[in-house]
């Protein structure tokens, strides 16, 4: 059992960055900072509803109040299964993989293998699945992370609401460095997901057929390297095949043609948080370090070569194909 709660290590640590803090001014009597007081103490419980209940009533995207946008940014992210505590634990490991960042970062539960999306419990996050025992891979890839395809939806809207909060305070001006930092960490996570939902659909041998027999969210998203290497190496069933991914499965319907990816925006925003990192501590840190490592593997350069236009150019649709199909030679 955790001796620091969620919301207690979301303090500690970004308070360890800046001299900003998620509660400064929550002390005063008044009828709002009650209000986003409440909201606080609902977060430190991991009530994440209730705190995103609270504080949605008084949280405008037009005027925000930073400190219910700090607020109800994390609750968005404890609801997707960020947990700052794992994440200071994972960052002091000494052998991890770079990719397992969020994986071995995040506050889910196990679940059943679901047939629908009416059957998924994300609220309460159970929804990783793992390898059967009886399947004969097992000894190999017991520790290959997976999340429910029918829920993986659920957990990205989460984490973009999360994004588009922090944003906010970031594009008016209104942020701390903490703000930065924690928009990175929840960038990381999206761009595990929604990379992961794109090879699962991508492989999912169900979209081949007439629409009125698709079942999406039949193949388990995979979230960490021993996932991705599972279905390398033991594709071509009556589900799923590696061999139907194509470069295409990545694409993502824009607007804007000339706009940025959404692949492209959650390593710009982890960049980011790594140089504000490097502003507010300019000493070792190891979650920075972390951040920095994710970023490098994703990217497949040292950090020191990356910048957002290497990242912009890069990370194409054609990028994010090749960095998955390069996990074959892991």
């Amino acid at each position: 059992m955790k001796t620091t709660t969620t919301m207690l290590a979301l303090l500690l640590f970004l308070s360890g960055c800046s001299n900003d803090s998620a509660f400064e001014g929550i002390s005063s009597d008044s009828g709002r900072d009650a209000v986003i007081e409440e909201a606080a103490i609902a977060l430190d419980s991991r009530d994440y509803a209730t705190t995103i209940q609270i504080l949605t009533e008084i949280y405008t995207a037009t005027s925000p109040d930073p400190r219910v946008s700090r607020l109800l940014s994390s609750a968005y992210m404890g609801r997707a299964g960020i947990d700052f505590v794992e994440l200071i634990e994972y960052s002091g490991q000494g052998e991890r993989e770079d990719f397992d960042m969020v994986a071995e970062s995040l506050a889910l539960s196990w679940a059943p293998e679901l047939d629908d999306e009416s059957q998924c419990d994300a609220e309460t996050g159970a929804v990783l699945t793992s390898l059967d025992e009886s399947d004969s891979n097992y000894d190999v890839y017991k520790t290959a992370q997976f999340i429910d395809g029918h829920c993986i939806g659920y957990l990205i809207d989460d984490l973009e609401q999360a994004q588009y909060i922090l944003k906010i305070l970031v594009e008016g001006d209104l942020h701390s460095l903490d703000d930065e930092i924690q928009l990175g960490v929840a960038s990381a996570a999206h761009f595990i997901f929604v990379t992961g939902n794109a090879v699962a659909d991508g492989m999912n041998y169900s979209l081949s057929l007439k629409p009125e027999d698709r079942k999406p969210g039949t193949i388990p998203v995979p979230i960490n390297m021993q996932a991705y290497l599972y279905y390398i190496n033991f594709s071509g069933g009556i589900r799923y095949d590696w061999s139907r991914l194509n470069e295409g499965d990545f694409g993502v319907e824009a607007d804007d043609p000339q706009s940025l990816n959404p692949y492209q925006k959650d390593l710009i925003d982890i960049y980011r948080a790594v140089q504000a990192f490097f502003r507010a501590t300019p000493e070792q840190n190891r979650v920075r370090d972390s951040l920095g490592n994710f970023l490098a593997f994703a990217m497949q350069r040292p950090m020191d070569e990356i910048d957002v236009n290497l990242i912009t150019s890069t990370m194409t649709t054609a990028g994010v194909y090749n960095l998955v199909n390069s996990f074959s030679a892991e």
